[in-house]
């Protein structure tokens, strides 16, 4: 019998402890969600039946207000916002019910842009010897451009390199000449050098 009670005893904590666990680990979803749903767009999902007046504000990154937005309803309801003609910046956007902030979301409509990160150099030797040196921190396809007095007189293409250095020799080029090098590089690097 007592074996029986301890059992018994034994299955109730089991049970409870098991019950509380699993009813921690479910996620409870959001009535009120702000989500990106596209480069510049955002939606505004309200599940929620609204107790009066929806707020919603846009701010820019210094905290300036750039829209407030009053809506009325009297159901659940979604709602997008453009900012495809606002300037690239950070934006943070505030749901506010009865003087509440409900939701808050972040946007970043800064572009990504990525610089390619070259180093390049021009030495003049002699007259019409002249050393260039590139380095890249990736391979990269490099062109090469030389020009004499704005006139282009070398031009080629150095394949996945992540840098060379070069002696260029030129027979022809007239005395105390304009010498201009221009590296560029397939990922958008381009820098004019001239030869001093």
């Amino acid at each position: 019998m007592k074996t029986l009670i301890a059992l018994i005893v034994a299955l109730g904590i089991s049970t409870s402890t098991f019950a509380g666990t699993n009813g921690d680990e479910t996620p409870v979803k959001s009535p009120v969600s702000l989500r990106k749903v596209d480069d510049s767009k955002v939606q505004l999902l309200y599940g929620l039946i609204p107790n009066g007046t929806i707020t919603v504000k846009i701010y820019d990154q210094n905290h300036t207000l750039v829209q407030k937005d009053r809506i009325f309803k009297r159901e659940a309801f979604a709602k997008y916002y453009d900012f495809s003609l606002l300037s690239p910046a950070k934006y943070n956007i505030e749901v506010i019910e009865n003087s509440e902030v409900v939701e808050t979301f972040e946007l970043d409509l800064r572009s990504n842009s990525y610089e390619p990160v070259i180093y390049s150099k021009v030495e003049k030797i002699s007259n019409n010897k002249f050393k260039l040196l590139v380095n890249s921190l990736l391979p990269t396809d490099l062109s090469i451009m030389i020009f004499e007095n704005g006139q282009l007189v070398h031009e080629e293409v150095v394949d996945n390199v992540n840098g060379f250095q070069k002696l260029y020799t030129f027979s022809r080029f007239s005395s105390n000449p304009n010498v201009e090098f221009i590296v560029k590089s397939q990922d958008g690097f381009r820098k004019l050098m001239a030869a001093k």
